[in-house]
């Protein structure tokens, strides 16, 4: 999820993608903020019970690619990222993150505008219900894509970080109106802030602790020690609203800009005013 770093964050020096190899593990109100956010539809089809009441019941046939694509996305605007999961990396997010000492932070980052959705490894069973969102010959381990099908981009799992983050930047360009990579810097250093803020808490917790132990509740230095403790939370919980905020600044287009292939889509806030394309809400 990207570049900066901060006193106490798990930012290191820049790498050609824009990643960082981290030198100190992020705290835990970062790591509550990092992750992927999966979404893990079933398909139920609806037919009318003998009472004429409606009961569910599970799907054996394989929907078209249209049709699994309209039930998984709903009412929901934003741009997919399905993954399907194999035997090797069921349970796990290996397809998607990069694994050993590297930075996989501007993917939670980017992630954070798209509807994550992990399907089980039986999709690839002719009569699962999305089993024809993957190709039939050879079928991609994860794709991305707009709500309504279009950007589609297929993806291993064995491949760049900055493959990556540039079809998930390309997506999101074409969805939203301007494209994620000033947001994502953004973020990154909120987070590094956010890593300061959990140090001093732990530090105060530690100075309120020995106060108690050596000085007793009556010690003056007590009340002090629990304001600076009581002012870092309130500045922690202002940077996680920051991090909301910051990811709402990104507005959905009305509808996602034009495909043209082997291009990325112009940023909508470049264009005039009067040719600017109306966001829908997020």
């Amino acid at each position: 999820m990207a570049p900066g770093a901060g006193p106490m964050g798990g930012g290191g020096p820049s790498s050609p993608g824009g990643g960082s190899i981290p030198k100190i593990p992020r705290g835990a109100s970062a790591r509550s903020v990092l992750k992927l956010a999966w979404e893990y539809p079933t398909y139920v089809e609806r037919s009318d019970a003998a009472a004429g009441q409606t009961v569910a019941k599970r799907a054996s046939r394989a929907l078209s690619r249209e049709e699994a694509l309209k039930y998984i996305t709903g009412d929901d605007p934003r741009p997919l990222l399905i993954l399907r999961e194999c035997k090797t990396c069921n349970g796990t997010d290996d397809a998607l993150l990069s694994r050993g000492v590297v930075d996989n932070e501007k993917t939670f980052l980017l992630a954070r505008w798209f509807r994550c959705i992990k399907l089980p490894v039986a999709v690839l069973e002719k009569d699962h219900p999305f089993h024809n969102l993957f190709d039939e010959k050879d079928p991609e381990h994860m794709f991305v894509c707009s709500a309504d099908g279009s950007w589609r981009e297929g993806m291993e799992s064995e491949r760049s970080r900055i493959e990556l983050w540039n079809v998930m930047t390309r997506v999101l360009a074409a969805n939203y109106d301007k494209a994620p990579e000033d947001m994502v810097k953004r973020m990154h250093k909120t987070i590094d802030l956010l890593d300061m803020e959990d140090h001093k808490v732990v530090e105060f917790e530690k100075k309120i602790d020995k106060l108690l132990e050596t000085d007793g509740p009556e010690s003056k230095k007590l009340a002090k020690a629990q304001e600076e403790l009581a002012e870092s939370k309130v500045k922690r919980a202002e940077l996680f609203a920051q991090l909301d905020k910051l990811t709402g600044e990104l507005k959905l287009r009305a509808k996602p800009a034009p495909e043209k292939p082997g291009a990325a889509p112009k940023p909508a806030d470049t264009a005039k005013p009067a040719d600017a394309a109306t966001p829908s809400k997020s």
